[in-house]
């Protein structure tokens, strides 16, 4: 085993004496005793009556760091199991058990708090900690312990630091413990970038070395949990640069290997390929999410709370990575000499499906990121034809009847997608903001109270009024009465029925054929 942090006792003296005193909050390890409702943080051991106790990991990482976490890992010498029940009875609660025999952990749920008690493997806590992932997550803190903080270098008041993770949370750094940790879980590599995404660290030269020697290994993970890190990712505020160092490591290709077409497929100005294209809208998709109060103050709220909804925000940033999936197979070159990418948008979206099905996405994530990507050309194909002065205020209600709420997130993509294109100067994006203004204002103030009113007739009426028989023709005829009313063409039940017996009347406005004597009088579809 290879260790990349190694100093004398003497060095981490000097060293973790002053940190503690800089990072330690006082009160960190006495906050935990309403937790287990005891008198006193020593009886949590003599609770048990098999020696002390340890909070270890994340959860006393995140202590140090003053960060709200209701999950605590505790590690117990002797038996786990035991103490688990003694505390889970203590408290009222049930033990569940997880995980096989040689890895069982035994979690105790109180509340909101989640209490994880796994044995020590080793004969020391110091070689349970070592056995860790990084040095941030390499320290333990002995419950039984009254001693104030800064008293030893490796147990400073109750702090056992055998791996230097105070100071490498101190300089905000993710460094390996051992290069066997990678090859024991090569899904680690992933979440040193999650961790310093999250955390707002860097990641130690030396890791990042590592990772791209062995960044193939990081294939063999199990799906799920190559999504639920990857999405931990994205849901940092500033994820952007962390997914940029992955891709520098040769990390992103391997777990998104449906990428990897994308590169060196030029786009027209062959200043930069597809993947750099899509590198570029992410970037530009987290400032759209950061921006879009200060671009659009009177409609900040309800796009916020449309944001809140299913993890939108991350869901975003998976769009805008993929969006243009689909690019490398549908390139082809016109009798111009133009690049042209006919119909990417669906199959980038069907690539995307297999992409989120192997991920082992839910469906309503899945679904939301094949809406953005098949849709993402139309607000910009709307801008364009604005632009060229051919834009119809009925293709504007046909875009928002389509789409209703998720027209917001296809207007932000948009934007962050026109951002990433080369070429484009300050005049245009102002008018492209100015548009995309537009159509909030229309849909919010308009279309979506018109969409929730009331039908002015339904398929009952078509029934009753023009003796017609159920069939796909109701949903035609009824679709046009409603993109009629949307577009302020007409407000009665009397108008609505007007619109519907020239349809009837009027062959071909709709596809639709008049009734005949050979059709039994119904109207037919073309």
């Amino acid at each position: 085993m290879m260790e990349y942090r190694t100093r004398s006792k003497a060095c981490a003296h000097d060293v973790k004496e002053k940190e503690t005193k800089i990072l330690l909050n006082p009160t960190f390890h006495y906050s935990i005793i309403p937790l287990f409702q005891l008198r006193s943080e020593a009886e949590l051991s003599s609770f048990s009556g098999i020696g002390p106790v340890y909070l270890v990991g994340g959860s006393l990482r995140d202590r140090i760091l003053n960060r709200p976490s209701n999950d605590h890992d505790f590690a117990v010498p002797g038996n786990a199991r035991a103490f688990a029940e003694k505390v889970a009875a203590k408290l009222g609660v049930r033990m569940i058990e997880m995980g096989k025999e040689d890895k069982a952990v035994y979690r105790v749920v109180s509340g909101d708090k989640v209490l994880d008690f796994s044995p020590i493997h080793g004969k020391t806590i110091e070689d349970e900690l070592k056995r860790r992932d990084f040095t941030v997550n390499g320290l333990g803190f002995d419950l039984s312990s009254d001693s104030p903080p800064g008293r030893r270098p490796l147990r400073a008041g109750g702090l056992i630091d055998p791996v230097g993770g105070l100071e490498d949370i101190r300089s905000k750094t993710i460094r390996l413990i051992s290069e066997d940790a990678i090859l024991a879980d090569p899904l680690r590599m992933l979440r040193a970038f999650r961790l310093a995404a999250v955390l707002g660290f860097e990641i130690a030269p030396q890791t990042l070395s590592v990772i791209k020697e062995q960044a193939t290994l990081v294939a063999t993970s199990a799906g799920e949990r190559i999504r639920a890190e990857l999405f931990k990712i994205m849901e940092a505020e500033r994820s952007f640069p962390y997914i940029e160092q992955m891709s520098q490591a040769g990390l992103l290709m391997k777990l998104i290997p449906e990428l990897e077409p994308c590169r060196d497929c030029l786009l027209d100005d062959h200043e930069y390929d597809v993947f750099q294209h899509v590198m570029r809208t992410y970037e530009e998709i987290e400032i759209v999410l950061s921006d879009y109060p200060t671009l659009w103050p009177e409609y900040a709220e309800p796009i916020g709370s449309y944001l809140e909804q299913g993890n939108r925000k991350a869901l975003l940033k998976w769009a805008a990575l993929l969006h243009d999936l689909g690019k490398p197979a549908t390139r082809s070159v016109d009798p111009t000499g133009r690049l042209r990418f006919l119909a990417h948008e669906e199959k980038g979206a069907h690539i995307a499906r297999g992409l989120c099905l192997r991920l082992r996405m839910s469906g309503q994530e899945r679904s939301y990121i094949e809406l953005i990507v098949q849709n993402h050309l139309h607000p910009l194909l709307l801008f364009d034809a604005r632009q060229r002065g051919t834009l119809t205020t009925r293709g504007i209600v046909r875009f928002v009847r389509k789409h209703k709420d998720d027209v917001i997130g296809l207007l932000l993509h948009s934007l962050a997608d026109r951002r990433a294109k080369a070429g484009n100067g300050t005049e245009f994006d102002e008018a492209l903001v100015a548009f995309l203004k537009e159509i909030l204002q229309r849909y919010f103030s308009d279309l979506k109270p018109a969409m929730t009113a009331p039908r002015l007739i339904t398929g009952k009426d078509l029934i009753e009024h023009f003796g017609l028989t159920p069939s796909e023709l109701f949903g035609k005829l009824l679709q046009k009465v409603e993109e009629a009313r949307l577009n302020r063409e007409i407000r009665t039940r009397e108008e609505a029925f007007e619109v519907v017996a020239r349809l009837l009347e009027l062959e071909g406005d709709a596809g639709i054929e008049p009734a005949t004597p050979s059709s039994g009088g119904l109207c037919s579809i073309r």
